[in-house]
This record gives structure tokens, C-alpha cells and sequence, in this order.
């Protein structure tokens, strides 16, 4: 894997950010626990496969819509839907505001707007005693916090304006070039070809 002019070849993804995470968020007081340094560490990696966070919209990966999302959850029948969905609001708010802000912004929405789609999607599960309760009020009560300690983190690995990643993607998914497959793995970002609707 390569991150600028420094080749990274005894890492993982999941070490890098790991290490990145944990040194972004080192002068939190008080400290962020290692359970909040592994599920960030886990939403990063997890969303750099591409298939585990754009959805296929008109043959093409788009951003997942938060508010949509948030309209699912509030919607859903069951607890566990409920929570499945909130948690996945909490993290693509989380991703997206790191990652994509610039993209937002050309369009009027600040980051006050995924601070609280995040916020509250992570305490909304801290209350309803979903997994660890104690973690995700943590990633609700700070969520600024890590919000630009996930964008540090990921700055220091992506090179690129988050613009140019995303339209690197939508290039690739509309080529399917092996040239921009490979410039993507570059960055830490797998490529998944998603099947077509007809």
C-alpha cells in the first residue's frame, strides 16, 4: 500500500488506521477507550470497500443519504431493524463528514449537519442499551471530536481532495478500467463491481 513517497508494506489497512485513529485522538481527556479506537478503526476499514458503503443508484455508487436513513430508522417495525439502521446512520455520517465534507459544503450543508445526524444517531443506541451502551454515548457526546480525528487520520492516507476519490470511483464504475481499479487500491479503497439492475 502506498501513502505518498512512503511505501507501507508491514501494515494493514486495519493497523494503519488503527495507529492513525490512536494517535489523532491521544490528548482527549478523558482518554477515548479502546473500544471506541477499535470501532472507529472498524468503520474505516470497513468503508474502504466500496461495496460496504455506496449504495447503487442509477447504475451507479452514490453517498448513502443520511436523512433518508434517518427517516428508515424512525420508520422501522422492529427494534433490531431500528437499530441496525441507526447505527449505520451514525457511521456514514461519521465517514462522509471526514471524508467528503468539501463535496457538501459546494452545496450549503456544514458540518453541523452530520455532527448531529451522527451524534444523535450514537446516543440514540447508547439509550436503547445497543451493544456497548458506555462507547457509542462516548461517540454521540464527542462526536466532533472524532470527526476530525477520523478526517486527520484518513488525511495522512489519502492524498487526494475527497472530490477527486469520489469521482475516481464513479469513473471506474462507469469504465470498469483495471488502471482506475488500481489507482483506487492505491489509496486503500477496494473496488466492488455491483450488479446492475434491469
Amino acid at each position: 500500500m502506498i501513502s505518498g513517497k512512503n511505501f507501507i508494506l508491514d501494515q494493514t489497512l486495519d493497523e494503519y488506521f488503527s495507529t492513525a485513529i490512536s494517535v489523532q485522538i491521544q490528548d482527549l481527556s478523558p482518554p477515548a477507550s479502546d473500544h471506541v479506537v477499535h470501532y472507529l478503526t472498524s468503520v474505516l476499514t470497513r468503508f474502504s470497500r466500496s461495496q460496504d458503503f455506496f449504495v447503487l443508484e442509477e447504475n451507479l455508487n452514490q453517498l448513502p443519504t443520511l436523512a433518508l436513513l434517518y427517516h428508515e430508522a424512525a420508520s422501522a417495525r422492529t427494534h433490531e431493524k431500528r437499530n441496525t439502521i441507526l447505527r449505520q446512520l451514525g457511521d456514514s455520517a461519521l465517514f462522509i463528514g471526514a471524508l467528503f465534507f468539501e463535496h457538501f459544503s459546494k452545496k450549503g450543508i456544514n458540518k453541523d449537519y452530520f455532527i448531529g445526524m451522527g451524534g444523535s444517531a450514537y446516543g440514540a443506541l447508547g439509550s436503547y442499551n445497543y451493544g456497548n451502551s458506555e462507547m457509542f454515548f462516548d461517540l454521540s457526546h464527542r462526536f466532533p471530536k472524532f470527526l476530525e480525528a477520523v478526517s486527520k487520520a484518513c488525511s495522512h492516507r489519502f492524498h487526494y481532495d475527497a472530490d477527486d476519490i469520489f469521482s475516481l470511483l464513479e469513473r471506474w464504475q462507469t469504465s470498469n478500467s483495471d488502471t482506475l481499479r488500481k489507482q483506487l487500491h492505491s489509496l486503500g479503497i477496494t473496488p466492488i463491481q455491483l450488479s446492475r439492475k434491469h
